[in-house]
């Protein structure tokens, strides 16, 4: 089994996501954010995330599923006790602003993906509000972290293939998720926080890399 940063929800949530197996609004159980090398070049990444979920006795009826090459295991979490708890994997080597031009090459996986568990029991409205709230708190996050985009003169807003869950519990009472609700400012706050933490530590990784590297090569 490949690395994979696995989630269980505890019960069924009611779900919005852009994930590769059961995206868009439904209900799930679970969440599986596989890690896959740079350069992966499956044409059934579908499959492969079932397969996956089958090794680990997942049902993937019931489980979303991403994928990213980014780290999982530098996974970072941020989390307002009763209000809502994120994940976030946070792969930046190829940072872009959303309506910056266009690149030639785009790396096929490389990828900031979020999972937000929020304990609010969104109506289906509400969870286009929270992706929307996330997804502005993605951005800050990357800003505040000093974050250039390859393709435009100011912050990166995420990367070409990020991807997002929002895990509601069911019932559809609370209309609101945006950032100045009370569901939708744990969420911008969770995820600005674990977002700005990892772009922080893929930083910090890079440059010992890089430093390890320029080290390697002196006589």
């Amino acid at each position: 089994m490949s690395a994979a940063l696995a989630v269980d929800f505890g019960g069924v949530r009611r779900c919005l996501s852009s994930s590769v197996v059961g995206g868009g609004l439904r209900d799930a159980r679970g969440w599986l954010n596989l890690q896959v090398p740079h350069g992966y070049a499956r044409m059934d990444p579908d499959v492969h995330l079932r397969e996956e979920m089958a090794a680990r006795g997942l049902d993937p009826a019931a489980t979303l599923g991403a994928m990213t090459a980014a780290r999982v295991d530098r996974a970072t979490w941020e989390e307002e006790p009763g209000a809502a708890r994120v994940a976030a994997t946070v792969g930046i080597g190829v940072p872009l602003a959303a309506a910056g031009r266009r690149l030639r090459e785009v790396p096929a996986v490389n990828t900031i993906n979020i999972l937000v568990l929020v304990e609010a029991a969104l109506s289906d409205g509400a969870l286009v509000y929270a992706v929307q709230t996330a997804t502005e708190a993605k951005a800050q996050g990357l800003a505040d972290a000093g974050i250039r985009a390859a393709n435009h003169d100011g912050f990166a807003t995420g990367t070409a293939t990020d991807a997002i869950c929002v895990a509601a519990r069911p019932g559809g009472t609370e209309p609101f998720a945006g950032p100045m609700s009370a569901a939708g400012a744990a969420i911008a706050r969770c995820v600005h926080a674990a977002v700005y933490a990892g772009a922080r530590d893929f930083v910090a990784r890079a440059r010992e890399t890089e430093t390890a590297v320029r080290d390697a090569g002196r006589p």
